[in-house]
């Protein structure tokens, strides 16, 4: 096979090639790319999800391929759609060892916006099985590999699922590579069709019955996938549409509830038509049809907050946060033990500590952090003092011997009189708790729902710290900066949330606060974590946008980049501006 010759000191195409590779390489140069950096520098993760069915589907193809091609100077690779390296089969071991050194290997980053043009980044740009040869890759340290990627899609949703891709050392290649990988990838296919669950297909046909009845927008999530139809894609910005994500995961469960209106982090408020799709007895999934609700309902009614108790230093009206705390007081009245699940910074103490402090604001409230090393000697000394409650935050950090000698601890404590009202926080979805002697001792549990699931308490929960952090100071807050916080995620909750507020204070001493105050973070909902290098990249981008006003044509030109590299990154990293 004869190479196209190209000058590796020019970023310039091989000249008579497919139409496909010369647009790969245009994105390469516009991603800010160069055909000499060095392939090591490419991003590595650790987060894969190897359990998905991809990856069980894909298995058995790969290691039949594998089989096949024995002792063909081939390797078989999966990646997931996101262009990162899942599993990969040598049939050459030298192979395998030049592969390793060009980071093609489970856990590294080959999309194009990382390394230009290649089988699997490529692949994913095109949505069509591509074969790229020798010269024909962007950077220069790949060139000596050929290689064929194809897409596999569901074949319920159509969603690409990920890149089945062979490579070789360029002098073995042979363009019926290409046809392999896409055999292999129609096999995937069949083996995710026959192991696509009568849920999804369930779900899929009441979401296509209520496109073909309603002409509003329509959504559905069945097995972690969430659809929407035409009218549903521009209702929603990207965190709106995560937001009402989540609310349908919480909505997967039997209900009497069938309608209701939905305050969106926005701020805009929808009317929302849920139907649970059940199959075999169990729940499938669900389908929401959605439309903007009428300007009578606009401002979401707060009847619950008047039944709710005010606690101290808890603010916020919306439903979920009132029924939290009117759950939370009434548990500390009865002394009920109880175990506060939430997220970290979603004020689960500050909860717990004014319960306490509504039934009896006389009365100390014992805080022990249990990731402490001396946490027993601190138990202990809470318990035998005057404080009728204790609260043990961080439950889920204790070592399994100091677990079981506080369960002793608080089991003693509960056979005196008068007993104390022992609460326990500790974060969702982990296994420590499984096996935990102490969480036998809590008889109740609430969740508390992250600040993202009620961005309406955001502008309670400002005033009340505003006045903490700058007592002497009254701030105003505008319009677009009370937005700009409902429709930010905070990962960190109100622990980040005050955070922010104390560097927008730092930043403007005196005046109505803006949303320019706020740390360029606050303008971006990223769809992945970010390195040190992407983060300082991201707040030179919105500080750029700020300068001119959100016009992207003079931010890109200021920043001496593409228009189209600006719209790229801007979408990479969730800035919102």
């Amino acid at each position: 096979m004869t190479a196209t010759r190209i000058d590796r000191r020019e970023a310039t195409s091989p000249i008579g090639l497919p139409r496909y590779i010369e647009q790969s390489w245009r994105r390469s140069r516009e991603a800010g790319l160069a055909p000499d950096r060095t392939i090591t520098q490419i991003e590595y993760v650790t987060d894969l999800d190897f359990q998905r069915r991809l990856v069980q589907c894909a298995s058995p193809v790969l290691d039949q391929l594998h089989t096949d091609l024995s002792g063909m100077p081939l390797s078989i690779a999966l990646t997931d759609e996101h262009a990162r390296v899942m599993l990969r089969r040598d049939a050459d071991g030298r192979l395998g060892d030049l592969l390793d050194r060009a980071c093609f290997a489970p856990g590294f980053d080959y999309s194009e916006a990382s390394v230009g043009t290649n089988g699997v980044g490529t692949a994913i740009e095109t949505g069509m099985p591509v074969y790229i040869d020798g010269t024909q890759h962007f950077n220069a340290g790949i060139r000596g590999f050929t290689c064929a990627g194809a897409p596999v899609h569901d074949p319920v949703t159509g969603r690409l699922e990920g890149i089945i891709d062979i490579s070789c050392q360029t002098g073995h290649a042979n363009p019926m590579m290409r046809q392999l990988v896409v055999s292999a990838a129609r096999d995937i296919e069949s083996a995710l069709s026959s192991s696509g669950s009568a849920k999804q297909l369930a779900v899929l046909d009441a979401f296509v019955a209520a496109c073909r009845r309603r002409t509003t927008a329509v959504y559905s999530l069945s097995c972690g996938v969430f659809m929407s139809n035409t009218a549903g894609t521009p209702l929603l910005d990207p965190i709106d549409e995560a937001f009402l994500r989540e609310e349908a995961q919480s909505m997967l469960v039997p209900s009497r509830l069938r309608q209701f209106t939905l305050t969106l982090p926005s701020g805009q408020v929808i009317e929302v038509k849920r139907t649970l799709i059940e199959e075999g007895g169990e729940s499938a999934g669900v389908v929401l049809e959605v439309e903007h609700a009428p300007a009578a309902v606009r401002t979401p009614a707060r009847a619950m907050s008047g039944r709710a108790p005010a606690l101290p230093g808890s603010v916020g009206g919306s439903p979920q946060w009132s029924r939290c705390r009117a759950r939370v007081s009434q548990l500390a009245a009865e002394g009920t033990n109880t175990l506060l699940i939430g997220e970290d910074g979603a004020g689960r103490a500050t909860l717990a500590r004014g319960a306490q402090l509504n039934k009896n604001p006389q009365a100390v409230c014992a805080m022990v952090d249990c990731s402490s090393p001396a946490v027993v000697t601190e138990v202990r000394a809470a318990i035998a003092s005057s404080a009728p409650s204790v609260v043990l935050r961080r439950i889920d950090a204790l070592a399994p011997d100091d677990d079981a000698e506080i369960a002793a601890l608080v089991s003693a404590d509960q056979h005196r009189y008068p007993a104390r009202w022992i609460v326990g926080t500790a974060r969702p979805g982990g296994d420590a708790l499984l096996e935990s002697a102490l969480v036998q001792c809590f008889a109740m549990t609430v969740e508390l729902p992250a600040l993202r699931h009620h961005p309406d308490d955001i502008p309670e929960i400002v005033r009340m710290h505003a006045h903490q952090l700058a007592p002497n100071r009254a701030p105003a807050f505008t319009d677009g900066l009370l937005r700009a916080l409902k429709k930010y995620p905070w990962p960190g909750n109100v622990a980040e949330l005050v955070t922010v507020l104390r560097h927008a204070l730092r930043v403007n001493l005196t005046g109505p606060l803006t949303e320019n105050d706020l740390p360029p973070s606050v303008h971006s909902a990223p769809k992945r974590v970010m390195t040190s290098l992407e983060t300082a990249e991201r707040d030179t981008i919105v500080e750029a946008l700020r300068e001119y006003g959100g016009n992207r044509t003079k931010a890109a030109r200021a920043l001496g980049i593409a228009r189209s590299s600006l719209y790229r990154k801007i979408d990479v990293y969730g800035i919102h501006l």
